[in-house]
This record gives C-alpha cells, structure tokens and sequence, in this order.
C-alpha cells in the first residue's frame, strides 16, 4: 500500500515542470528561468516565470503560482485529485487503488471509458450525417440562420436521420443494445431492440470540461406540436444537466489561450452558438435547468464573474435571482444582463447586430442591483394614488431590507442611500431598521408619511381661499384630485377662486379629499404663521420634483453612452445645486 505523499512525490519527480508547461505554452529561457505570456490572466508582455530548478511557477502580473500539479490544475480547470491523474498518466504511472476514490476505481473507469467510446463515435456519426446528401435540409437550415461552416465546425453540429441508422452504426462499431442505452444516445423497445430519439433533429453534441462528449442535444427542424422543439438525451452515468453546462470545453480553451475575464451564461444551444460567431467567445449555456451549486462551482474553476443572460418574465426572473445567489456564495461576481424586448440573445443580435449585444454586456447590473429593480417591478413606489403608493413602499422597504442583509458593510452604506432616495425614508431610520432584521427581530415599516402629499394639499387650500401670498404659479402634480384642483385655479388667469367650485370641478373625489382643501381655517392672527408654512410648502414640493428628475437621470446614465453621459451629468450637476440651494 503506497503512501499518497510518497506517490505525489514520485508524480512530481517524473514531471518536469518546465516540460509539462512547455507542451502548453510558448516558453523562451531568460537567466536562470523560463518565461511565458501568462495563460491565467491574458497578457501581451511575458511576466509568467517558470524555475527548473525549484520546479516552480510564478506569474508577477497576476499573482498565481504553485508547482506542477498546481498549474495542471489552473490550466486544465480540475480537482487534485484529477491533476494527479493527468500526470500520472503522462509518467506512465499507475494510480495506486488504496489512494483513488470511487471514481478512479479501474472497474468503474473502464466502464466510464466504454460510454465515453459510444458517445464519441455517435458523435462522429451525426457529424457524418451532417454533411451528407441526407443532411442537406439540416445544413440549409443553418445557413438560412446564419451560421458559418466554422462555427459548425466548431461546435461538431450534426444531424440525425432516422431512428434505426445510429443503433446499426454502432453496432457495426462493437457496441451492445446494453451500452447504446447505458450511454443515453437511443432508447430500447420492449421487445429488446433501440432507437435514436433523437431522429430527425439538427444535433448539437454536448462536451465535459475535458472536452469528452457526454451528451447530446436535438433540435427540430420543423414547427410541429406534436413534435418538441428541444429534446436532450437522458442524465446517465457520465451526464448530469445540473454537473454539467453546454460549451465550457470551448470556455476552458478561451481560458488557456487568452485569459477568461468573464462568461456569460444563457439557457439555449442557439444562443450559444450566435454569440460565438459574432465574437463573445466567453459563453456558456445551462440548458435549460435550475442555477445550481455544481453549475457555480465549474464556473469558479474558470473565473471570478459571471454575467446572466436570461428570459425577461417575472416568474424567470425570481427562479434566476433563487439561482444567483448560490453562484454569488461561490465567490463569483455576478452581473445580470437585460434584453430589450424579451428577446433570446440569438434573435437580439441577429435584429441589432454585435456591437448593440455588446452594450447589454456593458449595462449588466450587479446582482444587488437587479435585485432591487425586481423589488420596484413588483411594487409601484411611484403610483400616483397615495395610499397604493405607501402601501407599496412599506413593502418594497421590507423586501430592500432583506437585500441590505445579505452585503458586507461597505455595500450596506453605498446601498442605504439608493433604497432612501426611492422610498423617501431617511438613511438613519432604515440603517436601524436593517440592524433589527440582522439581528433576527420582526421589522415593521411604518406607513410613510406622504409630506409632499400634505404640502400640495395645503398649497391648494390657500389658493382655493385666495390668500395674497398665494399668488403664484400652480405647481405639477401627479395626484388626480389636486391636478383638477389646479387645473381649475391655473384656467382663472389671477382672478378670485370660489371654494366651492371643487365640488364642480372635481365631482367624483371622496370626501376625505374634499376635506383636504377646504378643511383648514384662515385667521389673520395665524396670517405670517400660514404664509411662512406656504412657502415652506412650496419648496418641498419644487426639491421634491428635483429630486425625482435627478432619479429619473441617474436610471437614464446606467445606459447611456459617452456623449449622453456628458450632458446628463450636467444636468444632474445643475439640479444638486438648486436642491443644495
């Protein structure tokens, strides 16, 4: 029984790291070291250094380093214990048993490996297909779409044309009934004999990080109700769709050849293969399944953000939040993508063209962010109706709260302030009401008090009643009742209002409203005292409306490009000084 530190000792013997990382990269000697542009990071001049002599690697751009079975690791994008194998393997070493786990028992690689050989050889034979006479409605169809031969070539795009080709294929090829089904790639009769489910579907082969075809996804080529769109073969020994996503074999290339800043996730095949061609070569696709932590975890093995781009309904949107968060507790940056009009990323850059999706890219909201505008979706803060819109701010506050919770300190403070300026309640009061929720004490929002509400309600009570001070002109407003209120002083062109007149100009209000104009008592003894709280009223409500145009800008800036940038942020500037005036 060999002793895993004495078996990784003779791993690393056998391995000369300047020989492994020769076979992956260009490395020219300089002094006592080896030099390289680094494949982590993406870099145009060589700061990664490799040392024969203490078998190590060192990249001073970006900071990784390690030995040899560290570099197998970041370069291939897998565990140790996968790393060790690699090298073994390339050594001619055996792995010993008593250090192997489960998977790396020789029963179970050898069954592993016969899937494999099934899957890669019907891989081969839909390609085969593909571009054959009996393929030629499969490859018009993506033309007519767009696609170039080297994206299909790319991507190994085949075509399946019956059901009974495939199992004879393979059949001839030495494989059982028993493996073609074990490997998912056709599906037995009762009477013992298979079928490719797939028939009659463009084919879109599926690859692991390792880039071994595990999987297959099939699309049809005719609108057909009795016939689904999408069909994948079945979870198998070697495939699971939550362990699993479409293109990271193509991901883990980009990575050793340029650097992986980022990759952007979508759910369709098509998706994938039209971001490609059009130059985002960072892509992957989920295939349809639930986010999940395995998902995460083999995007952390290739980079620190991920940007989502995904269906645009609101029961989406909260499955895709659910998602993110398990990817945000890996560690990974996410942003979220939005795409105008519902559209998939295949038919949005086919409408608008590369430069326009690479905007999107650009626009992507952090994920508190997005959380936040789902929170204003789902409750309209801005509702011209009082009572619906304080209602709906109580809420939006609540589910902000729970948001708030989960950022570190600095976010908290950045975030404070953007949840204040959309619900009107004061940084001071939701900081003490998010340290009652980080404590796990039940939160009540109280009911805002609409005090631009009150403002104009009293501004129109003094020019309902004609005092002088109240001379001015009418200010906006959103609010049905008082705009008819207004609207009725504002058509007297200065001359005398009659109280009375609400009840004619407005004939549908409540009486509560009602109530709100005409209620209040003008006395001479509280003239100064009421003309001070007029004017008082009247700046609120003008700070107020500055206020919203400065939020309504700062959304406006989130999209905007350089030259609009300049002149928003003008405006912004003017506005902050009349509001700090």
């Amino acid at each position: 029984m060999q002793d895993m530190t004495d078996f990784i000792n003779q791993v690393k013997r056998a391995n000369d790291i300047v020989d492994v990382i020769g076979n992956s990269l260009e490395l020219r000697r300089s002094g006592a070291n080896f030099v390289a542009r680094c494949p982590f990071h993406g870099e145009r001049t060589p700061s990664f250094h490799v040392n024969r002599n203490k078998q190590i690697f060192k990249c001073f751009g970006c900071g990784e380093a390690g030995d040899v079975i560290g570099f197998v690791q970041k370069y291939e994008s897998c565990s140790f214990m996968e790393a060790l194998e690699i090298l073994a393997k390339r050594a001619g070493l055996k792995m010993p048993e008593n250090i192997s786990d489960e998977d790396h028992s020789q029963e179970k690689k050898k069954r592993r490996d016969r899937l494999l050989s099934v899957l890669r050889e019907t891989a081969v034979f839909y390609w085969r297909m593909f571009y054959s006479s009996v393929g030629a409605n499969a490859r018009r169809y993506m033309e007519n779409r767009g696609f170039s031969a080297e994206t299909l070539k790319t991507f190994g795009v085949g075509y399946s044309p019956d059901y009974n080709s495939l199992p004879d294929y393979l059949t001839k090829k030495g494989f059982t009934y028993r493996e073609m089904a074990d490997s998912g790639v056709v599906q037995q009769r009762q009477d013992g004999s298979c079928f490719d489910a797939l028939a009659g579907r463009l084919i879109v082969p599926i690859f692991n990080i390792n880039n071994q075809v595990i999987a297959f996804g099939g699309r049809s080529l005719e609108k057909n109700p009795q016939f689904g769109k999408y069909k994948n073969t079945s979870d198998t020994e070697v495939f699971s769709k939550k362990n699993n996503l479409f293109a990271i074999n193509n991901a883990k290339k980009v990575k050793q050849t340029s650097g992986l800043q980022y990759l952007v996730m979508v759910e369709g095949y098509m998706d994938v293969l039209a971001m490609w061609q059009a130059g985002f070569t960072s892509v992957v696709a989920s295939m349809g399944t639930s986010l999940t932590e395995q998902q995460a975890k083999l995007l952390s093995r290739l980079t620190d953000r991920a940007y989502i781009c995904y269906d645009g309904d609101s029961a989406g949107q909260k499955a895709t939040v659910r998602g993110l968060d398990i990817f945000a507790k890996e560690g990974l940056e996410v942003r979220v993508m939005s795409i105008p009009e519902n559209l998939d990323p295949d038919e949005y850059i086919g409408k608008y063209g590369k430069e326009s999706f690479a905007q999107l890219l650009d626009k992507a909201l952090p994920l508190a962010d997005y959380k936040l505008k789902l929170l204003e979706q789902e409750f309209d803060i801005k509702n011209t109706n009082a009572v619906t819109r304080n209602d709906a701010i109580s809420r939006y506050v609540k589910g902000a709260l729970k948001v708030l919770s989960e950022m570190d300190d600095a976010q908290q403070q950045q975030y404070v302030k953007t949840v204040s300026v959309k619900s009107g309640f004061s940084e001071d009061y939701l900081k003490r009401k998010l340290a009652a929720h980080m404590r796990g004490e039940p939160v009540v929002v109280q009911q805002p008090v609409d005090t631009e509400m009150k403002a104009l309600q009293f501004i129109a009570s003094c020019m309902l009643c004609n005092q002088p001070y109240a001379k001015v002109k009418v200010p906006q407003c959103d609010d049905a009742f008082l705009s008819g209120v207004f609207r009725y002083i504002e058509g007297l062109k200065g001359a005398d209002a009659f109280a009375d007149m609400v009840y004619t100009v407005c004939p549908d209000a409540t009486a509560q409203q009602y109530d709100s104009v005409l209620s209040h008592e003008f006395s001479k003894e509280n003239y100064q005292k009421d003309k001070q709280y007029f004017a008082e009223c009247m700046s609120l409500v003008k700070e107020h409306r500055l206020k919203q145009r400065r939020s309504e800008l700062l959304e406006q800036l989130k999209t905007a490009d350089e030259i609009a940038s300049e002149s928003l942020l003008e405006e912004i500037q003017k506005i902050n000084k009349q509001i700090n005036g």
